[in-house]
């Protein structure tokens, strides 16, 4: 006979108590799928508020001393301070009124807001808190609000947040790529610089979802996107294009910058093992990237998208799993080496003086120059140049730069808005006539 707590030998194993392993594990596989969900969904909330410039309510509660300063909530308003240090009273302002205003005109608001709240809060002996001396400040005293409809908070960001990302995958949604484009576009044009644009398509996608279902095509979209998220800087935007293409707008990258981060991408997602993707033709799930930049492929955001494209289709024509860049057109036009005064200003910047530089060469298309510096990639020069004798500047756009060790710059500038009377006036210049 056995003693207490022994099996008795050839005895049956005695019943697993109530669930057993197999209950935990599920319990154990359902707490971690939640737990994942709620990270991602607060992962596309921070994403969100970054991308819209809100601060967390919180945030706006220890600004306005609604609730009693701690030495944590000191730390967390420095670090908010920090992380928004040109724009925090705009994005104060803006999250609690949906009105945006600069950051000098928005610190005084809300320094006059803050007034307004104790002056309420004196009259009516108690704290009215900062929404309510918003709401009677902005509407009653500025007149900058009409139709005011009261919401919660969060709701009014659960909403706003749904209104702009894909419910899928959590990154921004189509129309928000769209807006956001033209504003990183309208930006370069203005102050200069690079926007590189990234449409990447999942190689034999259609294939991958037919066989494995619509499940495992629904993770597979999701893995991606998170990959993109976590291969990106905080300033570039990640959108779902449409179906299983996505959209990554990289603003300050030239295109051979933006090639390394188009290859890294593609080299990670090749790297992942996803369920059942040895059904593939190539073994393993892909992606292919097209890529083209502002202002060197195109200057419009249509043009921009479709140069892109041109350079996906070539990719997935080529192979798959594939980084190609947008053919740049070859030069039609006769190019001299001609050395020629020029003088040039920023367009937007009438009053600036007029700097001289010499050509390294010219055409009907566009002119290189020597310059001593001040010039960036997408800016708009006006030019005046020797030799063309009616006073009229022309317009040209900087699509590259090169630094001279001698401390200049060489730039490449496109002609834009060339008139007739423009265009026969170069091709003289040049020697066409």
């Amino acid at each position: 006979m056995a003693r207490n707590g022994e099996k008795t030998p050839g005895a049956p194993p005695p019943p697993a108590p109530p669930g057993g392993p197999a209950k935990d594990r599920e319990a154990l596989k359902q707490a971690a799928a939640i737990e994942k969900a709620a990270a991602g969904a607060a992962e596309a909330k921070e994403l969100y508020l970054s991308e819209t410039g809100e601060v967390e309510q919180d945030v706006i509660e220890i600004a306005a001393r609604d609730i009693e300063r701690s030495h944590h909530h000191e730390e967390r308003l420095a670090k908010e301070k920090a992380v928004k240090k040109e724009t925090f009273y705009s994005d104060l302002i803006f999250t609690l009124t949906n009105l945006r205003y600069d950051e000098k005109e928005a610190r005084v608001l809300w320094v006059n807001l803050l007034t307004h709240k104790m002056e309420m809060s004196d009259r009516l002996d108690r704290n009215v808190g900062i929404r309510v001396a918003a709401l009677d400040y902005f509407k009653n005293i500025l007149g900058a609000l009409d139709d005011v409809k009261i919401i919660d908070a969060s709701s009014y960001i659960e909403t706003a947040q749904l209104a702009v990302t894909d419910g899928l995958t959590g990154v921004f949604n189509h129309r928000y790529f769209q807006d956001r484009l033209l504003r990183d576009l309208n930006r370069a044009k203005e102050e200069g610089g690079f926007v590189s644009l990234l449409m990447i398509d999942i190689d034999y996608f259609k294939q991958y979802n037919d066989v494995n279902g619509h499940i495992a095509g629904d993770v597979a979209l999701k893995e991606v996107a998170a990959v993109l998220r976590r291969n990106l800087k905080k300033d570039d935007l990640v959108a779902r294009y449409g179906g299983e293409e996505f959209a990554v707008i990289l603003v300050g990258l030239s295109r051979d910058q933006a090639r390394f981060v188009a290859e890294r991408i593609r080299v990670v997602i090749e790297q992942i093992d996803f369920p059942n993707e040895k059904i593939l033709p190539t073994g393993n799930l892909t992606v292919s990237i097209g890529l083209a930049e502002f202002p060197g492929d195109a200057e419009e955001r249509g043009d921009l998208i479709a140069a892109a494209d041109r350079a996906l289709y070539i990719a997935k024509r080529s192979g798959k799993n594939r980084v190609h860049l947008s053919p740049r057109e070859q030069r039609r036009e006769r190019r001299l080496s001609k050395i020629l005064k020029v003088t040039y200003r920023r367009s937007e910047h009438a009053e600036e003086p007029a700097q001289e530089a010499l050509t390294a060469d010219i055409s009907l298309g566009g002119i290189c120059l020597m310059v001593g510096g001040g010039t960036a990639v997408g800016q708009v020069l006006s030019l005046g140049l020797e030799g063309i004798d009616d006073g009229r500047p022309l317009l040209g756009r900087i699509v590259w730069q090169v630094s001279q060790p001698n401390g200049q710059s060489k730039i490449g500038v496109k002609f834009v808005g060339l008139k007739p009377g423009d265009a026969e006036a170069l091709r003289s210049l040049v020697g066409l006539t």
